[in-house]
């Protein structure tokens, strides 16, 4: 990268003769100026390149639940594990299913303490670490009551794990592929090792995770929320301009952060409270709750965990040809999860999630049409027309719930409130799940393709909400999106993003004015 120093006011002190704690901009720029002084592509440069690894570590904080996600669909197709368990259905099925779930809203108020008193880097590591312990014991269990605690731990851990992993692009159907091949495989490996060989394989994701992470940094926000500003500065210049700390991007950075993190200081000390003292915080709740909910509300949760019953009930018996399909959706789901999420900047939040929430309702109405006729008519051929429109349906759900709930969440909330509302998120998102774990079984049996209209009716009440309070977010930086709720329903993007710049100008003037006052004493 170079360096921009030839608009500098003239007489001006260099950026790098201040010390650290002083850093300013010398005039304003934008991000789009800045970033037209960086490579290309990032593989072009080193930093960039170790940063991206980084980024790599942290995708497996999620591989957990994807990988959960497709075994326990795959497990209910194995001779092997159904025996042992004794055939689980109903009441009992969905309680297995929903123990995943049942820590999280404690442990994700956990989560938030670990990140603010500790740091990011700890809270990652710690939950994997107590996910890999889980996984194990899981895999050695003796009873069906033992099961059901590992997944408890593993739910505990992942939690806190992906506290601060999940806002970057992940790797849950990369989980979900490989739990899709280890039940496939799983059909000719002989004894209890059928199903205990796909249970171990999970250990995958943590290993991964300490494996590409054992060099991350910390988090440059919080190093600058608790005044380490050299060390953070030293972050931002490694992996965004190869150790330059003058460099344009870095100058511009810092200074954003600083700025933003130093006003929101000023502020009383924060609680979970003023997430109801403000009408934008109010906005932010809701769109939280509805996210967080929504991503196993909108018709997807009963399609993961329980893809094998409804199969069945459209025809499809096989228990190869289940495990088959199984492994298909992971990949497709792979395919148009990670497309759509390098395309978000290109066609922006708000569009993504109003064509996606449609596309779902659309997709749904011809699965509960076709289940019917299935069920009516017991005709082979109606039963088969409904499989296609699952892959419709998860195509749909991937071009936006998969990359956005966590990244959007991330970057509409404030800093004093950024954990604060992932945590919120967490709790939520698992209360929902545990119940829609444990009620889409007993419905499933009770009413069958009927149960699809609950999941109609949500999706249409959800893309209402989206429609009236969910603004568009793309192309401004995590501070500016920060302020975009706090200018009316819809948001204001370019007020928001004006307004930063008066932050950042202002607090920029004050600390050139307190470095000359030192230098002029000196």
């Amino acid at each position: 990268m170079t360096t921009d120093k030839t608009n500098s006011p003239a007489g001006a002190t260099s950026f790098a003769a201040i010390p650290s704690e002083f850093t300013f901009c010398r005039r304003p720029r934008t991000l789009a100026h800045v970033l037209r002084q960086c490579w290309d592509s990032w593989w072009r440069d080193p930093g960039l390149r170790m940063n991206v690894m980084h980024c790599m570590g942290l995708c497996f904080c999620v591989y957990y639940l994807g990988y959960d996600a497709s075994l326990l669909t795959g497990l209910q197709a194995v001779p092997a594990w159904q025996d042992y368990f004794g055939h689980p259905t109903g009441n009992w099925l969905g309680l297995i299913s929903a123990t995943l779930f049942l820590p999280s809203p404690i442990s994700a108020f956990i989560g938030d303490w670990i990140c603010n008193r500790f740091g990011r880097r700890p809270a990652v590591w710690l939950g994997s670490g107590i996910t890999l312990i889980s996984i194990i014991f899981m895999t050695a269990c003796q009873s069906t009551l033992q099961f059901m605690g590992a997944r408890l731990i593993l739910g505990f851990g992942g939690t806190i794990a992906k506290f601060h992993g999940d806002d970057v692009l992940d790797l849950y159907f990369v989980g979900s592929i490989m739990s899709a091949t280890f039940t496939m495989a799983a059909f000719y490996v002989p004894g209890q090792w059928g199903w205990r060989m796909p249970v171990l394989f999970q250990v995958a994701g943590p290993i991964g995770l300490f494996a590409f992470t054992c060099t991350i940094p910390e988090s440059p926000r919080w190093l600058i929320s608790k005044n380490r500003n050299d060390r953070a500065l030293r972050v931002l210049a490694k992996y965004h301009a190869n150790g330059t700390e003058d460099d344009p991007l870095v100058e511009w950075e810092y200074q954003t952060i600083h700025s933003s993190i130093h006003e929101e200081s000023l502020l009383p000390k924060t609680s979970y409270l003023d997430f109801f003292r403000t009408s934008g915080n109010r906005r932010r709740l809701l769109v939280t709750v509805v996210f967080a909910l929504g991503t196993n509300w909108v018709g997807n949760g009963i399609i993961s965990y329980y893809l094998s019953p409804i199969l069945k009930s459209v025809g499809v018996t096989s228990s190869l040809n289940i495990t088959a399909i199984n492994l298909g959706l992971a990949v497709w789901n792979l395919i148009l999860a990670q497309t759509a999420a390098l395309n978000v900047e290109k066609f922006g939040r708000r569009p993504l999630l109003l064509i996606s929430t449609s596309g779902l309702i659309f997709s749904y109405c011809f699965v509960m049409g076709f289940s019917a006729a299935f069920a009516t008519t017991q005709k082979a051929a109606m039963g088969v027309a409904a499989i296609p429109f699952l892959f419709i349906f998860y195509g749909f759900y991937d071009i936006a719930w998969t990359p956005l709930p966590y990244a959007y969440i991330t970057e509409i909330m404030p800093y004093h409130l950024r954990t604060k509302g992932v945590a919120i998120f967490a709790a939520v998102q698992n209360l929902g799940n545990t119940f829609n774990q444990f009620a889409n079984p007993i419905a499933l049996a009770a009413i069958t393709w009927k149960y699809y209209a609950v999941y109609i009716g949500i999706d249409i009440i959800v893309l209402a909400l989206i429609y009236f309070f969910f603004p568009e977010t793309k192309n401004l930086t995590i501070e500016e999106v920060s302020l975009v709720f706090d200018y009316g329903r819809k948001g204001d993007r370019k007020r928001a993003a004006e307004d930063m710049g008066r932050v950042v100008m202002s607090h920029a003037a004050d600390q050139e004015k307190g470095t000359i006052e030192q230098m002029e004493k000196v």
